[in-house]
Protein backbone atom coordinates (compact mmCIF):
# COMPACT_ATOMS: atom_id res chain seq x y z
CA UNK A 1 0.00 0.00 0.00
CA UNK A 2 0.85 3.46 -0.56
CA UNK A 3 2.47 4.77 2.88
CA UNK A 4 1.40 8.75 1.55
CA UNK A 5 -2.29 7.60 2.04
CA UNK A 6 -3.56 9.55 5.09
CA UNK A 7 -3.99 6.81 8.20
CA UNK A 8 -7.28 7.52 8.47
CA UNK A 9 -8.07 6.32 4.89
CA UNK A 10 -6.00 3.32 5.37
CA UNK A 11 -8.27 2.42 8.49
CA UNK A 12 -11.16 3.09 6.29
CA UNK A 13 -9.98 0.65 4.29
CA UNK A 14 -9.60 -1.73 6.02
CA UNK A 15 -12.62 -1.70 8.11
CA UNK A 16 -14.34 -1.80 4.51
CA UNK A 17 -12.32 -4.31 3.44
CA UNK A 18 -13.40 -7.00 6.36
CA UNK A 19 -17.21 -6.23 5.90
CA UNK A 20 -16.45 -6.95 2.30
CA UNK A 21 -15.12 -10.62 3.53
CA UNK A 22 -17.95 -11.03 6.08
CA UNK A 23 -20.62 -10.20 3.07
CA UNK A 24 -18.84 -12.39 0.39
CA UNK A 25 -18.26 -15.55 2.87
CA UNK A 26 -22.63 -15.54 3.77
CA UNK A 27 -23.33 -14.87 -0.30
CA UNK A 28 -21.15 -18.07 -0.51
CA UNK A 29 -22.97 -20.01 2.03
CA UNK A 30 -26.29 -18.70 -0.03
CA UNK A 31 -25.24 -20.50 -3.12
CA UNK A 32 -26.90 -23.12 -4.82
CA UNK A 33 -24.27 -23.83 -6.69
CA UNK A 34 -26.54 -26.65 -8.63
CA UNK A 35 -27.81 -23.54 -10.01
CA UNK A 36 -25.10 -21.85 -11.63
CA UNK A 37 -24.91 -21.45 -15.50
CA UNK A 38 -21.32 -20.12 -16.30
CA UNK A 39 -21.94 -18.85 -19.71
CA UNK A 40 -23.98 -16.25 -18.82
CA UNK A 41 -21.94 -14.73 -16.01
CA UNK A 42 -18.96 -15.24 -18.29
CA UNK A 43 -20.39 -13.06 -20.30
CA UNK A 44 -21.33 -10.51 -18.01
CA UNK A 45 -17.58 -10.45 -17.00
CA UNK A 46 -17.12 -9.57 -20.25
CA UNK A 47 -19.98 -6.44 -19.94
CA UNK A 48 -18.77 -5.87 -16.74
CA UNK A 49 -15.03 -4.80 -17.88
CA UNK A 50 -15.31 -3.01 -21.46
CA UNK A 51 -18.16 -0.65 -19.14
CA UNK A 52 -16.00 -0.10 -16.45
CA UNK A 53 -12.98 1.09 -18.97
CA UNK A 54 -14.49 3.71 -20.00
CA UNK A 55 -15.13 5.84 -16.97
CA UNK A 56 -16.24 9.32 -16.76
CA UNK A 57 -14.85 11.38 -14.19
CA UNK A 58 -17.47 13.65 -12.25
CA UNK A 59 -16.16 17.40 -11.05
CA UNK A 60 -14.88 16.77 -7.70
CA UNK A 61 -13.29 13.33 -8.00
CA UNK A 62 -14.68 9.83 -8.22
CA UNK A 63 -16.06 8.85 -11.74
CA UNK A 64 -19.55 7.09 -13.26
CA UNK A 65 -19.56 4.21 -16.01
CA UNK A 66 -22.57 2.38 -17.34
CA UNK A 67 -21.14 -0.65 -15.56
CA UNK A 68 -24.09 0.69 -12.75
CA UNK A 69 -26.40 -1.14 -15.85
CA UNK A 70 -24.87 -3.98 -15.93
CA UNK A 71 -24.59 -4.54 -11.99
CA UNK A 72 -28.55 -3.76 -11.63
CA UNK A 73 -29.06 -6.91 -14.72
CA UNK A 74 -27.12 -8.98 -12.66
CA UNK A 75 -28.82 -8.61 -9.73
CA UNK A 76 -32.13 -9.45 -11.19
CA UNK A 77 -30.46 -12.37 -12.47
CA UNK A 78 -28.14 -14.19 -11.01
CA UNK A 79 -27.38 -15.34 -6.61
CA UNK A 80 -25.65 -12.90 -4.53
CA UNK A 81 -22.10 -14.57 -4.64
CA UNK A 82 -21.96 -14.53 -8.92
CA UNK A 83 -23.26 -10.73 -8.46
CA UNK A 84 -20.07 -10.04 -6.50
CA UNK A 85 -17.96 -11.79 -8.91
CA UNK A 86 -19.68 -9.63 -11.91
CA UNK A 87 -19.26 -6.28 -9.81
CA UNK A 88 -15.50 -7.02 -9.26
CA UNK A 89 -14.08 -8.81 -12.31
CA UNK A 90 -12.88 -5.05 -13.59
CA UNK A 91 -11.15 -4.25 -10.19
CA UNK A 92 -9.59 -8.14 -9.89
CA UNK A 93 -8.39 -7.62 -13.47
CA UNK A 94 -6.65 -4.13 -12.65
CA UNK A 95 -5.42 -5.36 -9.44
CA UNK A 96 -2.86 -7.60 -11.67
CA UNK A 97 -1.82 -5.16 -13.91
CA UNK A 98 -2.08 -1.43 -12.65
CA UNK A 99 0.36 0.34 -10.57
CA UNK A 100 -2.31 2.41 -8.20
CA UNK A 101 -3.60 -1.07 -6.91
CA UNK A 102 -4.82 0.70 -3.53
CA UNK A 103 -7.17 1.91 -5.71
CA UNK A 104 -8.57 -0.90 -6.75
CA UNK A 105 -8.31 -3.12 -3.86
CA UNK A 106 -10.64 -0.17 -2.31
CA UNK A 107 -12.89 -0.69 -5.37
CA UNK A 108 -13.05 -3.95 -4.67
CA UNK A 109 -14.10 -4.23 -1.15
CA UNK A 110 -16.53 -1.09 -1.32
CA UNK A 111 -18.18 -3.15 -4.51
CA UNK A 112 -18.86 -6.50 -2.77
CA UNK A 113 -20.03 -4.66 0.11
CA UNK A 114 -22.69 -2.32 -1.82
CA UNK A 115 -23.66 -5.04 -4.68
CA UNK A 116 -23.16 -7.91 -2.10
CA UNK A 117 -25.72 -6.08 0.25
CA UNK A 118 -27.91 -5.10 -2.91
CA UNK A 119 -27.85 -8.43 -4.38
CA UNK A 120 -29.02 -9.71 -0.63
CA UNK A 121 -31.55 -7.15 -0.57
CA UNK A 122 -32.91 -8.25 -3.83
CA UNK A 123 -33.21 -12.31 -3.02
CA UNK A 124 -34.77 -11.63 0.55
CA UNK A 125 -37.49 -9.58 -0.68
CA UNK A 126 -37.98 -11.93 -3.56
CA UNK A 127 -36.92 -15.32 -4.82
CA UNK A 128 -34.60 -15.30 -8.27
CA UNK A 129 -36.66 -16.57 -10.97
CA UNK A 130 -36.52 -17.19 -14.71
CA UNK A 131 -38.87 -14.51 -15.45
CA UNK A 132 -39.04 -10.90 -13.96
CA UNK A 133 -42.73 -9.67 -13.80
CA UNK A 134 -44.14 -5.98 -12.40
CA UNK A 135 -43.90 -7.90 -9.03
CA UNK A 136 -40.17 -7.73 -8.89
CA UNK A 137 -40.21 -3.87 -9.29
CA UNK A 138 -40.45 -3.05 -5.40
CA UNK A 139 -37.60 -5.67 -4.52
CA UNK A 140 -35.66 -4.07 -7.68
CA UNK A 141 -35.87 -0.73 -6.44
CA UNK A 142 -34.95 -1.62 -3.01
CA UNK A 143 -31.22 -2.98 -4.21
CA UNK A 144 -30.54 -0.37 -6.48
CA UNK A 145 -30.90 2.41 -3.54
CA UNK A 146 -28.57 -0.14 -1.24
CA UNK A 147 -26.50 0.08 -4.12
CA UNK A 148 -26.59 3.70 -4.93
CA UNK A 149 -26.28 4.82 -1.55
CA UNK A 150 -23.87 2.61 -0.60
CA UNK A 151 -21.29 3.44 -3.35
CA UNK A 152 -21.56 6.79 -2.80
CA UNK A 153 -21.69 6.82 0.75
CA UNK A 154 -18.32 4.76 0.54
CA UNK A 155 -16.50 6.89 -2.52
CA UNK A 156 -17.24 9.92 -0.51
CA UNK A 157 -15.99 8.72 2.48
CA UNK A 158 -12.64 7.76 0.99
CA UNK A 159 -12.28 10.94 -0.94
CA UNK A 160 -12.70 12.82 2.30
CA UNK A 161 -9.87 11.28 4.17
CA UNK A 162 -7.91 11.74 1.49
CA UNK A 163 -8.53 15.61 0.37
CA UNK A 164 -9.35 16.51 4.25
CA UNK A 165 -12.40 18.07 3.27
CA UNK A 166 -15.75 17.80 4.76
CA UNK A 167 -17.63 14.72 2.73
CA UNK A 168 -20.70 17.07 3.15
CA UNK A 169 -18.84 19.26 0.86
CA UNK A 170 -18.09 16.75 -1.42
CA UNK A 171 -21.16 14.55 -1.39
CA UNK A 172 -22.84 17.95 -2.82
CA UNK A 173 -21.13 18.67 -5.40
CA UNK A 174 -21.11 15.08 -6.97
CA UNK A 175 -24.87 13.81 -5.69
CA UNK A 176 -26.63 15.30 -8.59
CA UNK A 177 -24.28 12.85 -11.18
CA UNK A 178 -24.76 9.64 -9.34
CA UNK A 179 -28.49 10.17 -9.01
CA UNK A 180 -28.63 11.56 -12.41
CA UNK A 181 -27.13 7.96 -12.93
CA UNK A 182 -29.47 6.19 -10.71
CA UNK A 183 -32.56 7.28 -12.35
CA UNK A 184 -31.27 6.64 -15.90
CA UNK A 185 -29.20 3.24 -15.57
CA UNK A 186 -31.45 1.41 -13.15
CA UNK A 187 -33.98 1.00 -15.45
CA UNK A 188 -31.86 0.45 -18.12
CA UNK A 189 -30.31 -2.41 -16.23
CA UNK A 190 -33.87 -3.78 -15.85
CA UNK A 191 -34.21 -4.17 -19.74
CA UNK A 192 -30.74 -5.89 -20.16
CA UNK A 193 -32.30 -8.51 -18.18
CA UNK A 194 -35.39 -8.53 -20.04
CA UNK A 195 -33.62 -8.38 -23.11
CA UNK A 196 -30.97 -11.65 -21.69
CA UNK A 197 -33.81 -13.63 -20.84
CA UNK A 198 -36.16 -13.56 -23.72
CA UNK A 199 -33.62 -13.19 -26.64
CA UNK A 200 -30.38 -14.19 -25.16
CA UNK A 201 -26.47 -13.28 -25.75
CA UNK A 202 -27.13 -11.77 -29.17
CA UNK A 203 -29.56 -9.48 -27.63
CA UNK A 204 -27.00 -7.85 -24.89
CA UNK A 205 -24.62 -8.23 -28.18
CA UNK A 206 -27.20 -5.21 -29.88
CA UNK A 207 -27.49 -4.07 -26.43
CA UNK A 208 -24.07 -2.44 -26.47
CA UNK A 209 -24.55 0.06 -28.65
CA UNK A 210 -27.44 2.13 -26.40
CA UNK A 211 -25.00 1.46 -23.64
CA UNK A 212 -22.53 2.92 -25.69
CA UNK A 213 -24.43 6.03 -26.76
CA UNK A 214 -25.65 6.68 -22.96
CA UNK A 215 -21.84 6.64 -22.05
CA UNK A 216 -21.00 9.02 -24.84
CA UNK A 217 -23.68 11.49 -24.21
CA UNK A 218 -22.37 11.69 -20.58
CA UNK A 219 -19.39 11.70 -21.42
CA UNK A 220 -20.06 14.92 -24.25
CA UNK A 221 -21.80 17.03 -21.60
CA UNK A 222 -18.97 16.85 -18.77
CA UNK A 223 -16.28 17.43 -21.60
CA UNK A 224 -18.60 20.77 -22.17
CA UNK A 225 -18.87 21.60 -18.48
CA UNK A 226 -15.19 21.35 -18.06
CA UNK A 227 -14.72 23.36 -21.87
CA UNK A 228 -16.55 26.13 -19.94
CA UNK A 229 -14.93 25.78 -16.78
CA UNK A 230 -11.37 25.90 -18.85
CA UNK A 231 -12.98 29.45 -20.43
CA UNK A 232 -13.94 30.84 -17.59
CA UNK A 233 -10.50 30.26 -15.92
CA UNK A 234 -8.78 31.77 -18.91
CA UNK A 235 -11.04 34.80 -18.69
CA UNK A 236 -10.13 34.82 -15.15
CA UNK A 237 -6.44 34.97 -15.72
CA UNK A 238 -6.60 37.82 -18.70
CA UNK A 239 -8.11 40.30 -15.96
CA UNK A 240 -5.55 39.79 -13.41
CA UNK A 241 -3.14 40.03 -15.85
CA UNK A 242 -4.49 42.85 -16.60
CA UNK A 243 -3.50 44.41 -13.00
CA UNK A 244 0.35 43.00 -12.49
CA UNK A 245 -0.69 43.27 -8.80
CA UNK A 246 -3.48 41.25 -8.29
CA UNK A 247 -1.99 37.69 -10.37
CA UNK A 248 -3.79 34.76 -9.01
CA UNK A 249 -6.56 37.56 -7.29
CA UNK A 250 -9.95 35.47 -9.10
CA UNK A 251 -8.38 32.15 -8.46
CA UNK A 252 -7.55 32.57 -4.72
CA UNK A 253 -10.82 34.42 -4.27
CA UNK A 254 -13.12 31.70 -5.85
CA UNK A 255 -11.10 28.93 -3.46
CA UNK A 256 -11.89 30.95 -0.13
CA UNK A 257 -15.71 31.97 -1.50
CA UNK A 258 -16.50 28.32 -2.96
CA UNK A 259 -15.18 27.09 0.96
CA UNK A 260 -16.90 30.11 2.96
CA UNK A 261 -20.34 29.56 0.50
CA UNK A 262 -19.78 26.11 1.58
CA UNK A 263 -19.40 26.72 5.45
CA UNK A 264 -22.78 29.05 5.24
CA UNK A 265 -24.47 25.75 4.08
CA UNK A 266 -25.21 27.15 0.53
CA UNK A 267 -26.53 24.12 -1.88
CA UNK A 268 -23.66 22.43 -4.45
CA UNK A 269 -25.28 24.21 -7.36
CA UNK A 270 -25.46 27.60 -6.04
CA UNK A 271 -21.91 26.99 -4.94
CA UNK A 272 -20.38 26.17 -8.12
CA UNK A 273 -22.52 29.38 -9.46
CA UNK A 274 -20.76 31.46 -7.04
CA UNK A 275 -17.77 30.01 -8.00
CA UNK A 276 -17.79 30.95 -11.21
CA UNK A 277 -19.45 34.42 -10.68
CA UNK A 278 -16.16 34.52 -8.26
CA UNK A 279 -13.70 33.89 -11.02
CA UNK A 280 -14.82 36.74 -12.76
CA UNK A 281 -15.74 39.43 -9.95
CA UNK A 282 -13.14 41.94 -11.59
CA UNK A 283 -14.03 41.56 -14.94
CA UNK A 284 -15.06 45.35 -14.77
CA UNK A 285 -11.28 46.18 -14.80
CA UNK A 286 -11.60 46.07 -18.04
CA UNK A 287 -13.18 49.45 -18.35
CA UNK A 288 -10.64 51.05 -16.16
CA UNK A 289 -7.65 52.49 -18.11
CA UNK A 290 -4.06 51.01 -17.32
CA UNK A 291 -2.44 53.34 -15.87
CA UNK A 292 -4.73 53.50 -12.56
CA UNK A 293 -4.68 49.98 -12.29
CA UNK A 294 -0.80 49.88 -12.41
CA UNK A 295 -0.37 52.67 -10.63
CA UNK A 296 2.57 52.14 -7.96
CA UNK A 297 0.97 54.95 -5.01
CA UNK A 298 -2.16 55.32 -3.13
CA UNK A 299 -5.15 56.74 -5.81
CA UNK A 300 -5.96 60.14 -5.94
CA UNK A 301 -9.93 60.62 -4.94
CA UNK A 302 -10.85 61.45 -8.57
CA UNK A 303 -8.77 58.09 -9.73
CA UNK A 304 -10.24 55.88 -6.42
CA UNK A 305 -14.03 57.12 -7.95
CA UNK A 306 -12.88 55.99 -11.67
CA UNK A 307 -11.89 52.45 -10.00
CA UNK A 308 -14.88 52.75 -8.30
CA UNK A 309 -17.17 52.04 -11.68
CA UNK A 310 -16.03 48.63 -12.31
CA UNK A 311 -18.19 46.79 -9.86
CA UNK A 312 -21.04 48.56 -12.10
CA UNK A 313 -19.03 47.94 -15.41
CA UNK A 314 -18.76 44.20 -14.61
CA UNK A 315 -22.13 43.64 -13.94
CA UNK A 316 -23.13 45.28 -17.14
CA UNK A 317 -20.88 43.34 -19.19
CA UNK A 318 -22.26 39.88 -17.80
CA UNK A 319 -25.79 40.76 -17.76
CA UNK A 320 -26.63 39.62 -21.43
CA UNK A 321 -24.89 36.32 -21.12
CA UNK A 322 -27.32 33.98 -20.33
CA UNK A 323 -25.55 31.29 -17.67
CA UNK A 324 -24.58 34.99 -15.57
CA UNK A 325 -27.10 37.32 -15.87
CA UNK A 326 -28.15 35.66 -12.26
CA UNK A 327 -24.87 37.16 -11.00
CA UNK A 328 -24.51 40.30 -12.35
CA UNK A 329 -26.04 41.90 -9.14
CA UNK A 330 -23.20 39.87 -7.13
CA UNK A 331 -20.58 41.55 -8.78
CA UNK A 332 -22.35 44.67 -9.11
CA UNK A 333 -22.49 45.06 -5.20
CA UNK A 334 -19.39 43.08 -4.07
CA UNK A 335 -18.34 46.52 -3.37
CA UNK A 336 -21.59 47.50 -0.75
CA UNK A 337 -20.59 47.63 2.83
CA UNK A 338 -23.04 46.64 5.69
CA UNK A 339 -23.57 50.19 6.81
CA UNK A 340 -24.42 51.37 3.64
CA UNK A 341 -21.23 53.95 3.19
CA UNK A 342 -20.22 51.26 -0.21
CA UNK A 343 -20.49 51.38 -3.86
CA UNK A 344 -22.43 51.64 -6.26
CA UNK A 345 -25.60 52.02 -4.96
CA UNK A 346 -24.74 52.54 -1.10
CA UNK A 347 -27.20 49.52 -0.20
CA UNK A 348 -27.02 48.12 3.23
CA UNK A 349 -27.69 44.92 4.97
CA UNK A 350 -29.29 42.14 3.67
CA UNK A 351 -30.36 44.33 1.04
CA UNK A 352 -27.20 42.98 -1.00
CA UNK A 353 -27.17 39.97 -2.18
CA UNK A 354 -25.70 37.17 0.23
CA UNK A 355 -23.33 35.83 -2.92
CA UNK A 356 -21.97 39.82 -2.57
CA UNK A 357 -21.37 39.37 0.93
CA UNK A 358 -19.37 36.29 0.77
CA UNK A 359 -17.57 37.84 -2.08
CA UNK A 360 -17.10 41.40 -0.29
CA UNK A 361 -15.21 39.45 2.37
CA UNK A 362 -13.00 36.41 0.22
CA UNK A 363 -12.16 39.93 -1.99
CA UNK A 364 -10.78 42.10 1.23
CA UNK A 365 -8.99 39.41 3.17
CA UNK A 366 -7.25 38.16 -0.31
CA UNK A 367 -6.46 42.11 -1.08
CA UNK A 368 -4.66 42.19 2.57
CA UNK A 369 -2.50 38.79 2.49
CA UNK A 370 -0.96 39.88 -1.15
CA UNK A 371 1.24 42.54 -1.60
CA UNK A 372 0.11 45.86 -3.37
CA UNK A 373 2.10 48.92 -4.51
CA UNK A 374 1.19 50.62 -1.54
CA UNK A 375 2.22 48.23 0.51
CA UNK A 376 3.60 44.44 1.78
CA UNK A 377 1.37 41.64 2.55
CA UNK A 378 0.00 41.68 6.10
CA UNK A 379 0.02 38.12 7.94
CA UNK A 380 -2.83 35.87 7.85
CA UNK A 381 -3.82 36.68 11.67
CA UNK A 382 -3.48 40.33 11.13
CA UNK A 383 -6.37 40.24 8.28
CA UNK A 384 -8.43 38.29 10.32
CA UNK A 385 -8.62 40.68 13.06
CA UNK A 386 -8.87 43.32 10.48
CA UNK A 387 -12.39 41.59 9.40
CA UNK A 388 -13.54 41.11 12.72
CA UNK A 389 -12.98 44.84 13.84
CA UNK A 390 -14.66 45.47 10.61
CA UNK A 391 -17.93 43.46 10.98
CA UNK A 392 -20.76 45.13 11.42
CA UNK A 393 -19.71 48.12 9.81
CA UNK A 394 -17.81 46.60 6.34
CA UNK A 395 -18.97 42.95 6.07
CA UNK A 396 -21.86 40.89 7.18
CA UNK A 397 -20.94 40.00 10.77
CA UNK A 398 -22.22 36.60 10.26
CA UNK A 399 -20.05 36.02 7.19
CA UNK A 400 -17.15 36.99 9.37
CA UNK A 401 -17.64 35.15 11.84
CA UNK A 402 -18.07 31.67 9.08
CA UNK A 403 -14.36 32.74 7.54
CA UNK A 404 -12.75 33.22 11.00
CA UNK A 405 -13.83 30.00 12.17
CA UNK A 406 -12.86 28.18 8.69
CA UNK A 407 -9.79 29.48 8.14
CA UNK A 408 -8.36 27.68 10.55
CA UNK A 409 -9.43 24.15 9.41
CA UNK A 410 -9.25 24.88 6.00
CA UNK A 411 -6.38 24.35 3.78
CA UNK A 412 -5.77 27.19 1.24
CA UNK A 413 -2.27 26.62 0.86
CA UNK A 414 -3.45 25.36 -2.79
CA UNK A 415 -5.08 28.79 -3.27
CA UNK A 416 -1.62 30.92 -3.74
CA UNK A 417 -0.60 28.95 -6.86
CA UNK A 418 -1.41 29.85 -10.39
CA UNK A 419 -2.97 26.26 -10.76
CA UNK A 420 -5.51 25.97 -8.09
CA UNK A 421 -6.92 22.61 -9.08
CA UNK A 422 -3.72 20.89 -9.39
CA UNK A 423 -4.54 17.39 -8.06
CA UNK A 424 -2.06 15.94 -5.60
CA UNK A 425 -0.83 12.28 -5.71
CA UNK A 426 -2.77 11.62 -2.16
CA UNK A 427 -6.01 13.07 -3.60
CA UNK A 428 -5.25 11.24 -7.57
CA UNK A 429 -5.18 7.46 -5.66
CA UNK A 430 -8.82 7.39 -4.94
CA UNK A 431 -10.14 9.44 -7.82
CA UNK A 432 -12.01 6.00 -8.40
CA UNK A 433 -15.72 4.96 -9.61
CA UNK A 434 -18.36 6.62 -7.44
CA UNK A 435 -21.18 4.60 -8.99
CA UNK A 436 -20.49 1.16 -11.05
Amino acid sequence: MDNNIPGKALTFIILLAGAAIAIATYAAILMNWSQVSWFPILVFFVLIILADSFPVTLPRGGSVTVSFAVNAASILLFQPFMVILISVAYEIFQLFRSKNRIKHFFNTAQLTTSAGLAAIVYGSLIPITADISLSHIPAFVASMAVLSILNHTFVTLILSFIEKEKPYTIWLVNIKWCTLTFVSMAPLGAFIAVIYINIGFWGLVLFLLPMILARHTFQSYMNMRETFLDTIKSLSLAIDAKDPYTKGHSSRVADYVTSLAAELKWPADRIEFLQYISLIHDVGKVAVPENILKKDSLLTENEYDIMKKHSAAGAEVIKDVKYFAAGSNIIRHHHERWDGTGYPDRIKGEDIPEGARILAVADAFDAMTTDRPYRKALDPKFALKELQDCAGTQFDPKVVEAFVRLYPKADFNMSHSEEPETVTKEQAVFHSETIH
